[in-house]
């Protein structure tokens, strides 16, 4: 078995640093409340240069609880937008 020499620490330590520098594809995700009664509104939620925006008419039912995810690739491509409930 090799020992460690003083020389290996800094990559060693610069491996286990590494991966916390890398950005992450950012999403966020939140919760709206859809109104019943047959009119029209929209939930918009915004992220970075981007927004999505949701546009509904609920008939009947109680003030339900709906969730949207926005998120946005590392290099501020890609984009996606998920409405569910």
């Amino acid at each position: 078995m090799a020992a460690c020499s003083r020389a290996s620490w800094p990559l060693f330590l610069l491996a286990l640093l590494a991966p916390s520098c890398r950005a992450a594809d950012s999403a966020n995700t939140v919760e709206f409340n859809v109104q019943p009664g047959g009119m029209v509104h929209s939930f918009s939620q915004s992220m970075s240069d981007y927004t999505c925006t949701f546009t509904y008419a609920a008939q009947g039912g109680t003030n339900e609880q709906w969730q949207m995810s926005v998120g946005v690739s590392e290099d501020n491509q890609l984009f996606s937008c998920s409405v569910w409930r």
